[in-house]
């Protein structure tokens, strides 16, 4: 019963060092931590830092966290989300695009169709594999967005739902 007890304790423990980054309160030490080094920086005029940490391509998340000046962090944000994805807008430029949702699962070039397009790898009403994608003209800006079933879950003999 004792060893059942400390397992039981160990388990909360880890659970609790993967604890939500809290703005005001969590450091850059805890982000790092909980994500890993970032995959990409980039410092603001202001002195804060903004990491991205994407979990793609195979995952469903990017995650950007942005740092005060003194390593505090400031905001957590998840890209790959439908409030985000109703801010993608035709005449967007891919670097607009890129901003908002982070680094793609997938990149596309279509000569016939003079298109490129991006994807994002995502969980629709939270059971159902997706993509998100973003299709860009010869001029480099976004024509349309679109979402389509990820043929990978279906490719694996398993329906669109989980």
């Amino acid at each position: 019963m004792k060893a059942l007890i400390g397992l039981a304790f160990l388990t909360l423990s880890a659970c609790a060092s993967l604890a939500t980054l809290t703005p005001g309160v969590s450091r850059e030490q805890d982000v790092i931590a909980k994500f890993g080094a970032p995959a990409d920086e980039r410092r603001l005029p202001d002195g804060s830092r903004v990491l991205d940490f994407p979990r793609e391509p195979e995952g469903m998340e990017n995650w950007r966290v942005t740092l005060a000046p003194d390593g505090t962090v400031r905001s957590v944000e998840q890209l790959v989300d439908e409030p985000t994805f109703a801010r993608i807008l035709p005449g967007l430029s891919r670097s607009e695009v890129l901003q908002m949702l982070g680094r793609p699962s997938e990149e596309k070039h279509f000569p016939n169709l003079g298109e490129d397009v991006l994807s994002w790898r995502y969980l629709e009403f939270g059971n159902r594999r997706m993509f998100f994608n973003a299709n860009f003209g010869p001029d480099g800006r976004l024509k349309y967005t679109s979402r389509t079933p990820d043929p990978a879950q279906e490719a694996a003999g398993r329906p669109s739902r989980l």
